[in-house]
């Protein structure tokens, strides 16, 4: 067996934390998820999935598609169960959505009869509370996403790439400890991508949450991430954590540089030994 299948077989293609470091925030331990189809055919969607994730760092996760990263962040925002594994969030296990987590998902998926502001202040609203307070923080979020203007507009009135920062926004709303991005650029025109990215690095590196990101971009993985966690075809398993040793702060200039341009051919690569590795076991 290769070393990479053995990865595979053993969960080792997540490295532990470094001794003397902190706890991980998030602890993902031997995860699986199966599914029933419709004909009654068992699916396997995750495969015993292990990674830990810091507190404030930044996870870029790529792989190809079916291979179950939407259904990894899910679980890690509770709205799905692992079928076997754990996974833990600030020490405590994760079995329903959590407080402490936001979730920005591939559509903006605003209320269109809401306005912009209204469209953040929901998770407030949900929980009784539209205090001032609450108003106050709303329309801070607005201004520091440069929506400041925008508040009283409807989602119609908006370009796709505002409507995911007002998504952005909302997912700040309640100030949680990490953020879950499922792919939140990937319908977005090239152009106002790379400007997402360059405003998403700086809600980070001013808010410094836990980020999990899911593209299939691997330059936009790349310039995004402390670490690049790449997964393997259906069943999703790890098939290597990617350390990113680019200094910060980055800008689209970063990605001429040659250390970038090697970064991303060994990704790559790594697809396609996990492609030949999968379909050798």
């Amino acid at each position: 067996m290769t070393q990479l299948a053995a990865q595979f077989e053993t969960g080792e293609g997540a490295r532990l934390p470094a001794s003397g470091s902190p706890p991980p925030w998030i602890r993902i331990s031997g995860v699986e998820k199966r599914f029933s189809s419709r004909s009654g055919e068992i699916v396997n969607a995750l495969s015993n999935v292990n990674l830990y994730i810091q507190d404030g760092e930044f996870i870029s996760v790529v792989g190809p598609s079916g291979c179950g990263k939407t259904t990894l962040l899910r679980i890690l925002a509770g709205l799905e169960t692992a079928s076997s594994g754990t996974v833990h969030s600030g020490g405590e296990m994760v079995t329903r959505p959590r407080a402490d987590a936001g979730v920005v998902f591939q559509q903006a998926v605003l209320l269109p009869w809401n306005t912009v502001l209204d469209n953040v202040m929901l998770p407030a609203k949900l929980k009784g509370d539209a205090s001032a307070a609450r108003v106050a923080r709303a329309e801070r979020l607005l201004d520091f996403m440069g929506l400041k203007d925008f508040a009283r507009k409807y989602p119609f009135e908006l370009s796709g790439g505002m409507q995911q920062r007002v998504s952005i926004c909302r997912a700040l709303m309640r100030d949680p400890k990490v953020l879950l991005m499922d792919e939140p650029f990937g319908a977005l025109d090239a152009m106002t991508r790379e400007s997402m990215n360059m405003e998403l690095m700086r809600v980070w590196s001013e808010e410094r949450k836990t980020v999990v990101f899911i593209t299939h971009s691997i330059p936009e993985a790349v310039l995004l991430g402390d670490r690049v966690v790449v997964m393997s075809p259906r069943p999703g398993r790890i098939s290597e954590v990617v350390d990113i040793d680019i200094p910060r702060p980055r800008n689209l200039k970063t990605m001429g540089t040659p250390r970038f341009g090697e970064l991303c051919d060994h990704i790559r690569t790594i697809f396609g030994a996990a492609s030949q590795t999968v379909s050798s076991l």
